[in-house]
């Protein structure tokens, strides 16, 4: 029994004396944790845009203003100009051409322009009048299709039918062929510009390999990448000249056989007058 109480005195004394180094040890530490600053908090976010510039540093080194550096920003029409090089500009300087002629072809060629039908109507009157030196006179003021075909049989009035009915024909047929040379011009750019955007596909594709072969690891994507977008603007190119140009072309051949199918036919009937009024 006594052994017993012994042991039970000193696990009492024992757990007293580990409960005060516990507290003892706490008073140390405590103040010293309290004594310390505490955490500073996050700035608040500012609605300014110089804060947020110096909150954002990925975009303060970016070329293009609100783009980080590596991010994608769309091309536009002068950057892909740039970037297809010499011939890109000639595609363009064709484009240009293209445009203005495709404006005024749509404009002059016309079946209301060389066959206008109060000119025919009116020399049809004066042929059956019989003034055909005035007939003439009005042809002469002017530079329509059928006005030109018109005098040229007026200038062999006297002579027999097959002499009138050939020089309005020969006439006639000139004036077809300016026409098909007013619009072939279309058709010429047409054909060009896809060999141009071909050749800068073909360019573009030399540089490309060129810089895979030579150029070190550094700079070869960029320098291939930088030739490869050039051989592909350009065949873009080719064919943005090319359509547009065929579309307007073939518009304006309807619009030629139109007009040589009009001429022939008053042309037919502006002999039977001429020759009529001659054997009168």
């Amino acid at each position: 029994m006594l052994l017993s109480n012994g042991c039970m005195v000193l696990c009492r004394m024992r757990l007293r004396a580990v409960v005060g180094l516990l507290l003892l040890l706490g008073a140390c530490f405590v103040p010293a944790a309290v004594a310390q600053d505490p955490p500073t908090p996050p700035p608040a976010e500012s609605s300014s845009p110089a804060a947020t510039e110096e909150a954002s540093p990925a975009t303060a080194g970016s070329p293009i203003p609100g783009v980080a550096p590596g991010q994608y920003a769309p091309l536009t029409l002068w950057d892909m100009i740039k970037s297809g090089g010499p011939v890109m500009l000639v595609i363009v300087l064709l484009s240009v051409i293209a445009v203005v002629m495709s404006v005024y072809l749509l404009i002059t060629v016309t079946p209301s322009r060389e066959v206008p039908i109060q000119f025919v109507k009116r020399a049809q009157a004066q042929i059956r009048s019989g003034d055909l030196r005035g007939a003439y006179q009005m042809c002469e003021d002017r530079d329509e299709f059928i006005a030109n075909v018109l005098r040229a049989g007026l200038k062999r009035h006297g002579h027999d039918r097959y002499v009138i009915q050939e020089a309005m024909e020969s006439e006639g047929e000139r004036g077809a062929t300016a026409l098909w040379q007013r619009i072939s011009y279309l058709n010429n750019i047409g054909n060009i510009a896809p060999l141009l955007g071909l050749l800068g596909t073909v360019t573009g594709m030399i540089g490309a390999f060129s810089a895979i072969a030579f150029n070190d690891s550094q700079s070869k994507s960029i320098v291939m990448a930088y030739y490869v977008a050039q051989a592909m603007v350009t065949t873009a190119g080719g064919l943005i000249v090319a359509i547009p140009c065929y579309l307007v072309y073939y518009y304006l051949r309807g619009r030629v056989i139109k007009i040589v199918a009009e001429v022939e036919a008053q042309a037919v009937e502006f002999i039977e007058l001429v020759t009529g009024k001659a054997q009168e």
